[in-house]
């Protein structure tokens, strides 16, 4: 099992801008020293009431501050975006990273977003698509034509290439049924959001290894998966900490972006918090949180957590490193 912190770089407008940068160096610098993997972080625009860094610059600033670790994208919404300017920025970044990266996709889903860029979801779609395709020939070939709905290249190329061979991983976010089965078809692996809890996966898990198969790929697909995270010495100390930021984002933000919406049941994020929590967050005393970490490994096969203990609204920083020191400490290096 690898672990890869995953990053905030979103906080409410009236927080001075020139505050997110040291506090993701603090975190990211804790997380290399206590043996996370990798750092990733995730990918908006167009937030009412929120700011956040942009993903690509924050996440170049950041490798500066990693010894070991890897970098990722947990997700870029390429449906939104050109893949030539994807694929370049990519690149470079794994690049800068001395060839330790990975890049997770997605299609993008909110009608803010998509109305800043002036796309229709089937335009997002068809980018999505072919951006996948694109990206994949540029960093593996010399000289890519392209000849599709949304996009055409004619004798492009983009160098430096990624260092990583034969390029880095893509995995692809889905939630439906039907995104899950093209996440195998498409990309290197399906990359699991924090939404839905393990009941529900391990049914599209083996979804997922069926279209896998279905598509004549070899070995089998990659289950990254993105979890809420605390640990505290107590169940009780992590649950009275997390217990109010957590609810107050999957019940207000992730509902009002419609988060649920993909879940077999919609009310699902409006469950009493126990209920909520149980399969869905890594929380407790390091011994809990590792008991249900390997709950993950043997019911889904996952192999690559992204734990996230930074929320908006979220809990001070010396409360989140403290958790990271613990977790990686604890629960890191004794599985």
């Amino acid at each position: 099992m690898k672990f890869c912190v995953q990053l905030n770089p979103q906080v409410s407008i009236d927080k001075p801008g020139a505050s997110l940068m040291p506090t993701l160096i603090d975190q990211v610098r804790v997380a290399d020293a206590v043996g996370f993997d990798a750092f990733s972080m995730g990918d908006h625009y167009n937030i009412p009431g929120l700011q956040r860094l942009n993903q690509v610059p924050a996440l170049a600033r950041l490798c500066a501050e990693a010894r070991h670790c890897a970098v990722g994208t947990a997700v870029m919404l390429l449906g939104l975006r050109h893949p030539v300017t994807v694929a370049s920025e990519l690149a470079s970044l794994d690049v800068l990273n001395e060839g330790k990266s990975f890049f997770a996709f997605g299609l993008g889903y909110r009608e803010d977003e998509l109305n800043a860029f002036n796309l229709t979801r089937n335009q997002r779609f068809n980018r999505f698509i072919e951006g996948v395709e694109i990206i994949k020939k540029l960093w593996t070939e010399d000289e890519v034509n392209y000849q599709g709905k949304a996009f055409k290249l004619k004798n492009v190329s983009v160098d430096p290439k990624p260092l990583q061979k034969p390029r880095p991983p893509i995995w692809i976010a889905a939630n439906t049924d039907a995104a899950v089965e093209r996440a195998a078809r498409i990309g290197d692996g399906w990359m699991i959001g924090p939404h839905s809890a393990i009941d529900e996966l391990v049914r599209q898990v083996d979804l997922c290894r069926i279209a896998w198969n279905a598509a004549g790929k070899a070995g089998a697909p990659a289950v990254p998966i993105i979890r809420e995270t605390f640990v505290a010495k107590t169940r009780k100390e992590a649950v009275e900490k997390a217990r109010p930021c957590l609810e107050q984002l999957y019940r207000a933000i992730y509902v009002k972006w419609k988060q649920n919406e993909a879940m077999s049941d919609p009310g699902e994020l409006s469950w009493a918090f126990d209920k909520l929590a149980r399969g869905r967050f890594i929380l407790g005393s390091p011994e809990e949180c590792r008991d249900q970490i390997r709950e993950y490994e043997s019911r889904l096969g996952v192999n690559y957590m992204l734990p996230r203990f930074d929320w908006t609204p979220g809990l001070a920083q010396e409360e989140i490193l403290a958790s990271m020191r613990l977790f990686g400490e604890k629960v890191i290096q004794r599985l």
